[in-house]
């Protein structure tokens, strides 16, 4: 704020009001900014930091925004001064006539780079596309489950972290992902070994669905806010624990699905991670209903 004050509205010692530099600030008034001298000095000083209030103390905001009023700083006059540069040689490469001399070697010199340019671009789209789809050949995972199997590695990071800050559920969640992330990735290279093309679409269909679940749950919008901000959830470790429960589920398919292509047989999926991520509330009360009926010696509640 002072330094939008002392730029914009300077020559009225603006800024020296808003610190609360009253009689200065009259001063720069009268003398309208110093007579444009007093304007720069104390937009510098502010720039650089060296600005204080009228009791000594330094801006708050300079810390957190000096970066940002640099960036926009540099913005703004950098593109001025490309625009003074391109307005410059507009004029000198036109008059009266048409294209002066140096307008037409400037025009030949655009020409020329855009042509370069244009070439240099088609040449390196061609050497990176042979390699490119050589190497989609030769990845058995399907390229949108390949995608989610990344992403699944990205967050694997996040949950590191937390199990080397001595989290035990987070290292048990990493050896979870790593162990489903193999096997499907195990899974499809089976499939592409067997050239069943059927069966491999049903199966990226279905992990294309269950795994983007699985990340999205395991993400910082859900799990990773849990292991977090436990305070900030109901029942944490029952989510953790739900969360756990889809992964093991999951991955127990995709293993059933190997063994069934191993055995030359027609993959079937019957897992729904629907009900097992999130806290199963209902079925909890119920249990805890049950046991405490039983331990009381009363007839279990009936659902």
């Amino acid at each position: 704020m002072t330094l939008l004050l002392s730029y914009f509205l300077g020559f009225f010692g603006a800024d020296r009001f808003y610190l609360g530099k009253t009689q200065s600030a009259l001063v720069k008034l009268f003398t309208l900014g110093g007579f444009g001298y007093w304007w720069l000095i104390d937009l510098l000083i502010t720039l650089f930091g060296g600005q204080h209030d009228a009791t000594g103390l330094r801006l708050s905001g300079y810390d957190r925004y000096k970066k940002t009023v640099w960036i926009v700083l540099g913005a703004v006059y950098g593109g001025a001064l490309a625009l003074g540069l391109v307005a410059t040689a507009a004029y000198a490469s036109f008059d009266s006539s048409g294209p002066t001399t140096f307008g037409w070697a400037l025009i030949a010199i655009i020409v020329a780079g855009i042509i370069a340019a244009g070439a240099i671009w088609y040449l390196r789209r061609r050497v990176r596309a042979r390699p490119a789809k050589a190497k989609r050949g030769s990845d058995p995972v399907p390229p949108r489950v390949r995608v989610l199997l990344e992403r699944l590695t990205e967050v694997r990071t996040m949950y590191v972290a937390h199990a080397a800050s001595g989290t035990d559920a987070a290292a048990t969640i990493v050896r979870q992902m790593d162990a489903l992330s193999a096997d499907t990735g195990e899974l499809f290279s089976r499939l592409a070994a067997k050239a069943d093309r059927a069966q491999r679409a049903r199966a990226e269909l279905e992990y294309e669905d269950k795994l983007g679940k699985i990340v999205g749950a395991l993400d910082r919008g859900y799990l990773l806010d849990v292991l977090a901000n436990p305070r900030l959830w109901d029942e944490p470790d029952q989510r953790i624990r739900n969360m756990q429960a889809a992964i093991d589920a999951v991955d127990a398919q995709v293993l059933d699905n190997v063994r069934q292509v191993n055995a030359h047989k027609g993959i079937v999926f019957t897992v729904a991670i629907d009900g097992l991520i999130g806290p199963r509330k209902a079925m909890d009360d119920w249990q805890r209903d049950f046991d405490r009926a039983a331990g009381n010696g009363e007839s279990p509640p009936r659902r």
